[in-house]
């Protein structure tokens, strides 16, 4: 069954400067996912039955030309699994294909988690040793020039 994606004014999240995001909802097997486009717009701009701007929105060119790139870009992720004949859920289509995982064995990860922590570590002690030196020579150098 194929996904279906449709863009929709959230009216349940008013945002502080009164207007409300618009969200892509991609509903598949029953199960509704939602994710943010960065666009907010105010309800007396936005008609609910069509879900698409009114003629008198401001920016509506830009709104509309942001949500057909997305909706595109995940109408062709959703045509690449079908062509491949994979399964595919909401949260598979909205993540980003290009992250890629490598198997790692658990001495492995351990080992790189140690590393972190060693180069972590070398920089909290230079920094507790640089922080007390800038200090000092801040109070006695720098700050009389500036008073």
């Amino acid at each position: 069954m194929n996904a279906t994606i449709n863009v929709v004014c959230y009216k349940w999240k008013t945002l502080a400067n009164g207007e409300y995001p618009l969200m892509l909802r991609i509903c598949k097997d029953g199960k509704k996912k939602y994710q943010s486009l960065g666009i907010s717009v105010l309800p007396r701009y936005w008609d609910f039955t069509r879900n698409k701007p009114k003629p008198n929105c401001p920016n509506k060119e830009y709104i509309q030309k942001i949500i057909l790139d997305k909706q595109t870009e995940l109408q062709q992720r959703m045509l690449e699994f079908n062509s491949e004949q994979k399964e595919y859920t909401t949260t598979t289509l909205l993540n980003d294909e290009n992250k890629r995982f490598e198997l790692k064995t658990v001495c492995q990860f351990y080992q790189e988690q140690i590393e972190q922590c060693k180069v972590l570590c070398k920089q909290k002690i230079r920094n507790s040793f640089l922080n007390p030196v800038f200090s000092i020579y801040t109070k006695y150098f720098i700050a009389p020039y500036f008073l």
